[in-house]
């Protein structure tokens, strides 16, 4: 995987949690995986298309959407309703839209979809392609984000 694309994935995900939601995120070591994780409970997904094609995928648990959501919102916020997912595939619209940007500095230009966020214990997401890890933290609580590259 081009390293210019895993950097401009680490670049949008640093800055949009600092600035969307007053969030530190800090990256672990980025990995090929064969599978998503199914760890968490809300999984959030944006395709993109043109020069690359695939999935941001990002996933964590109700504890730390919930950090977010509050993070975003300003205040308390202690349920993960309609409004709360709201927030979180918006974070997620708003990460595709800054690796657009910065994919968009090295050449590459995509076009993003809007997020789908799912919910539930034990999910399985099933991508094809070369699925990128980078286990993340955010607070101290886990976050995987996953970059799925599909081969033409």
């Amino acid at each position: 995987m081009d390293a210019r694309v895993v950097n401009a994935l680490l670049k949008s995900v640093v800055e949009t949690f600092k600035k969307a939601a007053s969030l530190e995120v800090s990256v672990g070591k980025p990995s090929i995986v064969n599978d998503l994780d199914r760890e968490h409970s809300v999984y959030t997904v944006i395709g993109f298309t043109g020069d690359i094609k695939g999935n941001l995928v990002y996933s964590i648990d109700d504890d730390t959407g919930l950090l977010i959501v509050s993070k975003m919102m300003g205040m308390p916020y202690n349920q993960l309703d309609a409004l709360a997912l709201s927030a979180v595939g918006e974070l997620g619209n708003m990460v595709g839209g800054s690796l657009a940007m910065n994919l968009e500095k090295i050449g590459k230009k995509i076009t993003i979809a809007p997020p789908s966020v799912i919910t539930g214990n034990n999910i399985n997401v099933h991508c094809e392609g070369v699925i990128l890890c980078l286990p993340s933290k955010v607070a101290g609580k886990d976050l995987k984000i996953y970059l799925v590259i599909h081969s033409d």
